[in-house]
């Protein structure tokens, strides 16, 4: 699922600048004890974003023996990782002249990034940042939920209900997934298992052929 950057970051009413190279807290401040959270956007990877929800205020992960006194709903990690699909450059020359679309290249695996090359694509970040090219578009590759994996289907569900509440300052995980509705994980049988057919089937009670199991009739007199 593709997500303009921009747009949520508008509708989310985050209102201070945010660009690769940048992480955000928003503090979500609750009456009571161990109600308060945050919502971390972390932009420190130029290729991608991740959004996250943390008990308590300052946007680091607590200690289990602090994080304990939290709602479990704030216990379980709940987060979203958006991969930047854009560098507003689509069309950029490279060192020889010839045009290149994209990332992409060639389309073949890209080797691990060494820390040259990442202090490389840092600094190419703020340099588009400086020029006002920020990138605006970002495509959803993993989103988790109180620590379920929640499955492409339900993306643009889950995900709106998220900016709804970062607009309000409150996040609420079991609504997050409630919203993911049925689409909440994908089945993986063990390892003993082998699936034989349709396993996102849904079974359908039929009366009649469920009606003698578990029943023996008498056969001796009535």
């Amino acid at each position: 699922m593709q997500l303009n950057i921009k747009e949520f970051l508008e509708q989310a009413e985050i209102t201070e600048e945010f660009y690769p190279g940048k992480r955000l807290v928003k503090a979500c401040r609750q009456t009571g004890e161990f109600k308060s959270h945050c919502v971390v956007l972390d932009w420190r990877d130029p290729d991608k974003i991740r959004i996250e929800v943390k008990a308590g205020l300052s946007g680091r992960s607590l200690e289990p023996k602090d994080l304990k006194y939290y709602p479990v709903c704030f216990q379980a990690p709940t987060y979203v990782d958006i991969e930047i699909v854009n560098d507003n450059d689509e069309h950029a020359e490279d060192e020889d002249g010839e045009t290149s679309k994209g990332k992409g290249g060639s389309g073949s695996k890209s080797p691990k990034k060494s820390l040259d090359d990442m202090k490389s694509t840092m600094a190419s970040a703020f340099g588009d940042v400086m020029q006002g090219k920020v990138p605006d578009l970002g495509k959803i590759v993993e989103m988790v939920v109180m620590g379920k994996e929640i499955t492409a289907e339900a993306y643009a569900n889950v995900m709106e209900k998220l900016t709804t509440q970062i607009e309000h300052g409150k996040i609420a995980a079991t609504e997050l997934l409630a919203s993911a509705g049925k689409f909440v994980t994908k089945y993986t049988p063990p390892s003993f298992m082998k699936p034989t057919g349709d396993e996102k089937a849904t079974y359908k009670y039929d009366r009649e052929k469920n009606a003698d199991i578990g029943f023996t009739r008498s056969v001796g007199p009535a």
